[in-house]
């Protein structure tokens, strides 16, 4: 089986060393070459007892050197979607592309270019990058992917990877998938960006915790539809797993990045406006978080 990284991040570099840890044909897409040198040297993944596991795969720089057979998985995000579709879109052959990004704003921005097969997928596991070619797996939870017949092989593939730790599910309804996952990061990552705190803090901090569960309510109460596929506990699920992770966001900020605001916090507070709805409490903590990225490196 072969694959694609496209971008080699945190989420990128765990789920490239599971699928080479399974002995499929892994190549990563990078901006620079000292990183794709290091990650030709050795991809390295680390667990939560300190031991390493070691993996070989191939990386470039040059779009036209990657193979258009494998599927691509899109693991940039998504202030990089753009640049990444338009240099994809010029190929002489359409790769089949899974997109793993946060949020739903990608979706439009898809559909603004002439693409191969896409796929959506989720992914719940808490992962920090330790370095160019080093990944620390810091919580497991599942990558669940909407299936359809043309990616149905590759799941059943995946699916045979370890599911302890790489668990796969399914999903008929890419939509409804999508506004889980993004309503999961609603409820987490505006909270700890703000207060500076890890994941376990919205559940153990009782103050932050009565805030954390009010905005969880306010987001289920706008989207009844989820009601099947997400409910409070499965978000504080999530936060139990990744309790010692920072939030995505949160370590943008602490980088003085810009954060993903726009995908997540204004796409959803853009739909609960087309619902009628009201979402006082995201509505605050994306002014907040505005002005946050306003500040930049001057914080």
């Amino acid at each position: 089986m072969r694959f694609v990284v496209v971008g080699a991040g945190s989420i990128g570099l765990l789920i490239g060393s599971y699928l080479a840890q399974n002995q499929a044909d892994v190549t990563f897409w990078v901006r620079r070459e000292e990183q794709a040198r290091q990650l030709r040297s050795r991809l390295i993944r680390q667990d939560d007892t300190d031991s390493e596991h070691n993996f070989h795969v191939q990386a470039v720089v040059n779009p036209e050197e990657l193979p258009t057979d494998a599927l691509w998985i899109i693991a940039v995000k998504y202030d990089a979607l753009h640049n990444v579709l338009q240099t994809i879109s010029t190929l002489p052959k359409q790769p089949d592309l899974l997109f793993i990004q946060n949020g739903i704003g990608h979706l439009s921005l898809i559909d603004q270019y002439t693409l191969g097969h896409v796929s959506f997928a989720t992914v719940e596991h808490g992962a920090q990058r330790v370095d160019e070619h080093t990944v620390r797996h810091n919580g497991i939870g599942p990558i669940i992917i909407a299936t359809n017949e043309k990616i149905a092989p590759t799941i059943e593939w995946l699916q045979a990877i370890e599911s302890e730790n790489f668990p796969i599910q399914t999903q008929d309804d890419a939509e409804k998938l999508l506004l889980r996952k993004v309503l999961i990061n609603c409820a987490i990552n505006p909270l700890t960006a703000i207060l500076q705190v890890r994941n376990g803090q919205l559940l153990d901090n009782s103050p932050i915790h009565l805030l954390f569960r009010q905005l969880c309510e306010e987001l289920l109460s706008n989207f009844p539809e989820v009601e099947d596929v997400l409910v409070y506990d499965d978000i504080a699920r999530v936060c139990r797993k990744t309790s010692f992770n920072q939030s995505s966001m949160l370590v943008d900020r602490l980088k003085g990045n810009t954060m993903e605001i726009e995908t997540i916090i204004t796409a959803v507070l853009r739909k609960v406006k087309q619902k009628g709805g009201h979402a006082p409490i995201l509505h605050m903590l994306e002014n907040m978080l505005l002005g946050i990225n306003g500040r930049g490196h001057n914080e």
